[in-house]
């Protein structure tokens, strides 16, 4: 539903067909992240978990930024590519990842994360190439842009943000042990929320987006159910990880991206090849390898739940997948 909404609202015409374009990216990071603060306020002061006295609070602000970031790239990439190429492109999340876990925290993966991190890849340039026409120098609305490849660039540009938010936490959680899952989360979501306000207000984007919402009722139950699923899909998924593991949790995303790409072009008419099709299917088959060389020899699913001292694993499963 959150994806079908993103495509929705960012590419399609208020009133359908007739209308104008909603182009104000950094109004739904903002709206994510204000409903996702209050949400974890509310379970914050519900919980009530000791707060770490430890941390300084710029440390938050770092992958508040860089979340934010991540999140505006990922909007801003579909007026220039599909929403199936963008789902699919978010897979190859995994070489960033160990990437930025290098640089930040001096981790080491094993070999296979390098092969199924590039057949990812490859499946990734098979699906866009033969099922992505890219409009060189334009974007959705048929303007001209100053550069070719724009979506492209974009989309690397996320996997940059999102690598290091996810990194940056689990490098917090290192430092700071008696750093609280939920307090993480509504700090750097509060701050995020923050920074994109005055970026809007800077951008001189926030009156124009207040009345492009005023005139076009439809966008109301959009908005909201978009936020809302955000919000609470964020929850889950942290629910999903703690008490089920992060194996199951990877099932359950793969399975999503499926879905979300197949109701993608059912509702908005994305064509897929031969060629596109195997690509996709390339994707999956090394994510599943990857489940499998992951859980060889541990328990699959973790129903009594990870401890309070594996927040880093955690936070680390959970940036791995999460897109939102």
């Amino acid at each position: 539903a959150w994806g079908v909404l993103q495509e929705r609202m960012l590419t399609r015409r208020y009133p359908r067909y007739t209308g104008e374009y909603f182009t104000y990216s950094y109004a739904l990071v903002f709206s994510n992240r204000l409903w996702t603060s209050i949400m974890s306020g509310l379970f914050l002061y519900h919980m009530k978990p000791s707060l770490s006295r430890s941390t300084i609070l710029y440390e938050f602000s770092f992958p508040s930024i860089s979340n934010m970031l991540s999140s505006w790239c990922q909007y801003e990439a579909l007026k220039y590519v599909s929403f199936p190429a963008v789902t699919l492109f978010k897979s190859f999340k995994l070489l960033p990842v160990m990437v930025m876990g290098k640089i930040l925290g001096n981790k080491e993966y094993p070999q296979y994360d390098y092969v199924v991190a590039l057949l990812i890849g490859i499946g990734i340039v098979m699906f866009m190439a033969s099922t992505d026409d890219l409009e060189l120098g334009q974007d959705i609305y048929g303007d001209e842009v100053p550069q070719a490849w724009t979506g492209i660039m974009l989309l690397f540009l996320y996997l940059f943000f999102d690598s290091f938010t996810g990194q940056w936490q689990s490098r917090m959680f290192k430092r700071h042990r008696d750093l609280s899952m939920f307090e993480l989360l509504f700090a750097t979501s509060t701050f995020s929320t923050v920074l994109s306000l005055i970026t809007l207000i800077h951008d001189r984007e926030l009156g124009p987006a207040l009345d492009f919402i005023y005139r076009h009722y439809e966008i109301h139950a959009h908005f909201f159910i978009f936020s809302l699923c955000s919000t609470f899909g964020q929850l889950i998924i942290f629910y999903t990880i703690k008490n089920f593991g992060a194996v199951v949790f990877t099932l359950i995303m793969t399975t999503r991206v499926l879905l979300s790409i197949t109701l993608s072009c059912i509702l908005y008419d994305h064509k897929v090849t031969a060629i596109g099709f195997m690509g996709l299917m390339v994707v999956l088959g090394a994510v599943i390898y990857r489940v499998r060389r992951k859980t060889e020899g541990t328990q699959i699913i973790k129903w009594q739940g990870i401890e309070d001292e594996k927040a880093e694993e955690l936070v680390h499963e959970w940036h791995e997948h999460l897109d939102m």
